[in-house]
């Protein structure tokens, strides 16, 4: 399987990743099947077959999770160092059986494992598990994502057009993440290589947070989120154009300083004019 941990080339043609998919998918479907195919599928495109065939598959059997358990480790440590070692590699075994990966990047492997925490009863007395994993995820995901597009017509436009006809789009490489539980908090005791556990227990009894995740500088972001910024964000992604986002904002959202720091740490990816429908004039009747 792949182990890519980065883009795809701009070169590579679509019928070429089309076809890479379907071996992808072919592999995985033999990998994970509860009897081994006889014969390697036709999409694989290998020559291997017989005892060359299944001493091959069995090879991947046997390493593909060794392999996921440690892409797993890396995408997710705040959970690992909460579980320890032998708890994170008791999960990544259920994880793999129970939700086997469904393209061959490893990159992409962790995208159920908030879900896969959520599922298992001897972790229940840690409910904090699934959101700091979706944190975790969060930060892995932004480091693939396309840096934002922002340019100076963007800003010439923001400030000399019409609110009601513009959108302002926020960057690839931005999440948010809303939690019942302190998980930037969380996030950033689990950072040290040793934390109190005392420490610990006190801030599992600090409020919820919302984080706000981005990449700058080649390197994952992470703040917490007041509910004024909180509720911005909110009418940013949901209401149609900037001016009705503005309209939902909480009163003592402040634009200008929001914008400042957007434009500065690479928040927003473009500010896109809209159309307004015309409306059609009523047919009248003379006299």
């Amino acid at each position: 399987m792949s182990a890519s941990l980065g883009p795809r080339p701009p070169h590579v043609r679509a019928a070429d990743l089309r076809r890479e998919t379907r071996r992808q998918r072919a592999l995985l479907q033999a990998i994970f099947a509860q009897h081994a195919p006889a014969e390697p599928p036709q999409e694989l495109a290998v020559r291997q077959r017989g005892r060359t065939w299944h001493a091959g598959l069995a090879a991947y059997r046997a390493n593909g999770l060794a392999h996921a358990a440690s892409a797993l480790r890396v995408q997710f440590p705040t959970v690992l160092a909460m579980l320890g070692e032998a708890s994170f590699d008791a999960v990544c075994v259920r994880y793999w059986r129970s939700w086997p990966p469904t393209e061959g990047d490893l990159a992409r492997i962790g995208g159920a494992f908030p879900a896969c925490l959520a599922k298992q009863q001897d972790l229940r007395a840690w409910p904090w598990l699934e959101d700091c994993a979706r944190l975790d995820l969060a930060l892995w995901q932004v480091m693939d994502e396309a840096p934002a597009a922002l340019t100076a017509a963007d800003l010439q436009r923001l400030a000399q057009g019409d609110p009601a006809r513009q959108r302002l789009l926020l960057a690839p490489g931005t999440r948010y993440v809303a939690s019942h539980w302190p998980i930037v908090t969380l996030w950033r005791l689990h950072q040290a290589p040793e934390t109190d556990a005392a420490v610990l227990r006190a801030a599992i009894g600090q409020p919820g947070e919302n984080a706000w995740v981005w990449r700058e500088a080649l390197r994952p972001q992470c703040a917490s989120l007041d509910a004024i910024a909180a509720q911005w964000l909110h009418a940013l992604r949901e209401r149609p154009n900037l001016e009705a986002a503005l309209d939902a904002a909480h009163e003592d959202f402040d634009f200008s300083a929001w914008l400042r720091a957007a434009v500065q740490h690479g928040w927003i990816d473009t500010v896109r004019e809209q159309k307004v429908a015309q409306s059609t004039p009523a047919s009248s009747t003379r006299p």
